[in-house]
């Protein structure tokens, strides 16, 4: 893939992301706000998106500069990468993601929206374990069944 192709779709991922974002706003306007927790809740809400939003760029990044390629499965990745954040954890772009949208709901002080969010990235990760370890098997055989062995899936573990 060429790389102004490369980087149209990382461009279209973000916008995805960003349309996402939206749309849980725009839900937060049909829903009362059910949680106040003051100025904590406002500074949690802070910390947990800007972290959710650094740990998808970094994720992104990261897989376009090691595996020469992208998030989308139309121009995936060339090389299993086990560098930057995935290192730490195997779907590090899927954790940044929902806790950035987790924080935008804990800002908003919906748990209505909340729980919705929770529901639909607990249903992300039930497919991307089933459809993307079988790919990632496939694609990088056993190169990935060690990495997958040594990595956790989701929360990176607490070094000891």
């Amino acid at each position: 893939m060429k790389n102004s192709a490369h980087k149209k779709v990382i461009v279209v991922f973000f916008l995805g992301l960003a349309l996402m974002a939206a749309l849980e706003l725009g839900l937060i306007r049909f829903f009362e706000r059910t949680l106040s927790g003051g100025w904590w809740q406002s500074v949690l809400a802070v910390a947990v998106t800007l972290v959710g939003a650094a740990l998808v760029i970094w994720s992104v990044q990261t897989l376009s500069a090691l595996g020469q390629g992208t998030p989308a499965p139309m121009a995936a990745t060339k090389r299993l990468v086990r560098a930057g954040p995935y290192r730490y954890s195997r779907n590090p772009m899927t954790l940044g993601a929902g806790l950035f949208y987790l924080g935008l709901a804990v800002w908003a002080g919906s748990w209505i929206v909340f729980g919705l969010v929770l529901l639909i990235f607990i249903s992300l990760l039930t497919f991307i374990y089933i459809h993307e370890t079988r790919e990632l098997a496939e694609r990088f055989g056993v190169e990935y069944l060690q990495y997958r062995k040594e990595i956790p899936f989701l929360f990176p573990r607490i070094p000891r």
